[in-house]
C-alpha cells in the first residue's frame, strides 16, 4: 500500500550564506532547520498546535506557513537562539 502524505516547506534568507528552513507535515510541530553554507542542522521544533481547538493554528497552505516562520523570525531573540543552537 502507497501512503500519500504532503509536507509544507517555507526557507528564509537571512544572508547569502544563511538560511532558515522551516518543515511541518500537519502535525502539532514545525520542524526547523538552519542551513550555513549548504550544511544543514535541524535545530528546533515549534509547537503549532492548538489543543483547545485541536487543530493546527494556522491553514494548511504554503503562504499561511510562510507568514508564520517570517512572523517568529522577527520576534526578538528567537533568530539568534536559532543561529546559537546550530553553532554549538
Amino acid at each position: 500500500m502507497e501512503l500519500l502524505a504532503t509536507v509544507l516547506v517555507c526557507t528564509v534568507e537571512i544572508d547569502c550564506d544563511l538560511h532558515i528552513g522551516a518543515v511541518w507535515n500537519g502535525g502539532p510541530t514545525i520542524s526547523v532547520h538552519v542551513d550555513r553554507c549548504g550544511q544543514t542542522s535541524r535545530v528546533a521544533k515549534w509547537p503549532i498546535w492548538n489543543p483547545e481547538w485541536d487543530c493546527p493554528l494556522i491553514q494548511p497552505t504554503p503562504d499561511s506557513l510562510g507568514r508564520f516562520v517570517t512572523g517568529r523570525l522577527q520576534e526578538p531573540g528567537v533568530l539568534d537562539a536559532l543561529i546559537g543552537v546550530e553553532a554549538a
